[in-house]
């Protein structure tokens, strides 16, 4: 698919906050476990006067259809363990995988491949179902549960990776040894500071308005 750039500001790798999901170990939990995925591509759009969230749109490559990220809000987001699906073609949007996720996938082949095998036809009618009841009323104006939970995470993720992470390879690369007992017992102490930026991220980022509303060239 093409994408007007001068509207919109495009979310795919190699955008730095992409990166670092791909990167962060902590993604697993989101992806593994909770079944939050995040869209190869995600347009935000630089045009409107709207809140951050209500400006996402993510495009289904196989019917080009734009849709609102806020179909997937609230406790709409979980549970997107074989990826999202679009809700005009019903095929699945090609979604991200961190690295890490894909380890873990890969050690435990075994135990799920021939359950996935089973179960996706039956998650699949689950997530139409679910699309179905979310386009019968108004789109929700915010998808904070969804959005902190990624940011607690991801954030956290961040200052756990430059002040646990990397200090512990430097050590390694000079001879010494991975503590790994400090290094896990350091995760939930920095996932503190991930709690209160997400909260200050949702504060400020999600009602972050685009250039019309700063007075800038609209549509």
């Amino acid at each position: 698919m093409q994408y007007d750039k001068n509207r919109f500001e495009i979310w795919a790798v190699p955008h730095p906050l992409v990166l670092f999901y791909v990167l962060n170990p902590l993604i697993v939990f989101n992806e593994l476990i909770l079944g939050q995925r995040l869209p190869k591509v995600t347009l935000i759009d630089e045009k409107s006067d709207r809140p951050f969230f209500e400006r996402c749109y993510i495009p289904c490559p196989h019917c080009e259809t734009l849709n609102d990220n806020r179909l997937w809000a609230k406790w709409n987001g979980f549970g997107h363990w074989f990826g999202i699906v679009c809700p005009s073609c019903h095929q699945i949007i090609p979604c991200l995988w961190n690295i890490f996720s894909l380890a873990v996938l890969a050690i435990t082949f075994p135990l799920w491949y021939f359950p996935a095998r089973f179960f996706r036809r039956r998650w699949l009618e689950i997530e139409k179902k679910r699309l179905a009841s979310v386009l019968e009323g108004p789109l929700t104006q915010a998808g904070y549960i969804n959005w902190f939970l990624r940011g607690v995470f991801f954030l956290g993720g961040l200052v756990w990776v430059i002040f646990e992470i990397i200090p512990q390879v430097w050590k390694v690369l000079n001879g010494g040894e991975w503590d790994w007992i400090m290094m896990f017992i350091a995760l939930p102490i920095w996932l503190i500071p991930g709690f209160g930026c997400s909260l200050l991220w949702m504060h400020r980022w999600l009602n972050r308005k685009g250039k019309k509303a700063d007075g800038h060239e609209s549509d």
